[in-house]
């Protein structure tokens, strides 16, 4: 099960879009992860209107933002794109409505027209490598995804979206790194994708040692149970394993 979170804020004296995108693995013993990424522009000048007839005015820009904003907000996301389609006739490089329809695409699984304009934007000063490495991601195309990702900064959204590509790879120990470098971030479930990331590398021997280090109860939550059981299993404890499967 996939689930894709976005929101959108218009401030009264900048223009900020806030881009969070979620992935949720149900398969056992298998990581689950949030990338986020968070784009923050300061005000700039808008282009010139293209003549148009003038018997139908195109609206002005900030209205359509506004607009934008409001069909984002209210989870109508393909009236987002219609109308981030709207700025871009006015405005054709207008980084907000361009990353805007590229997230309002991947909240409607709309996965090759996200990448069509991803390749449509390529000579404007907009970078969306992170967006077009999530996107292939999706299509299981792992080594273009992690080329895509090498122009990125190491964020922790980065970081997350690598380890996964890493995990489906079967790389497991440099995803493991990954994971121990985001430790001192604040990533809701990590423990739980280390423990699944540990158990798929043959390291089920190390779970209780990260466990004991990161001071996390292995009964906190079923996946960690669920997931720590395994690496019981991996190890032949077979009565240990029940008794945290029944205690979680």
């Amino acid at each position: 099960m996939k689930r894709f979170v976005v929101q959108a804020v218009k401030m009264k004296n900048s223009r900020m879009l806030m881009v969070v995108i979620m992935i949720w693995s149900s398969s056992s013993c298998s990581p689950s992860g949030s990338l986020t990424t968070k784009i923050s522009m300061a005000p700039k000048p808008k282009p010139k209107a293209a003549v148009s007839s003038p018997s139908q005015p195109p609206p002005p820009i900030e209205d359509l933002l506004t607009s934008l904003n409001l069909h984002i907000q209210r989870s109508q996301f393909d009236q987002a794109v219609k109308v981030a389609d709207q700025i871009l006739l006015v405005a054709p490089s207008d980084e907000d409505a361009i990353r805007c329809k590229v997230v309002a695409l991947i909240k409607e699984d709309r996965i090759d027209d996200v990448l069509s304009v991803i390749q449509a934007s390529q000579r404007l000063p907009v970078d969306l490598s992170f967006f077009k490495a999530y996107c292939l991601y999706r299509q299981n195309k792992l080594d273009e995804s992690l080329e895509s990702l090498k122009s990125q900064e190491g964020t922790s959204a980065t970081m997350l979206l690598e380890s996964q590509i890493l995990y489906r790879l079967g790389k497991m120990d440099a995803c493991i790194d990954i994971y121990q470098k985001l430790q001192k971030s604040k990533i809701d479930s990590l423990e739980i994708k280390l423990v699944a990331g540990l158990v798929s590398a043959g390291r089920a021997s190390d779970v209780q040692g990260m466990l004991d280090a990161m001071r996390v109860k292995a009964a906190s939550s079923f996946e960690l149970a669920y997931n720590t059981a395994c690496s019981l299993i991996e190890r032949s404890k077979y009565k240990d394993a029940e008794q945290l499967l029944l205690s979680a």
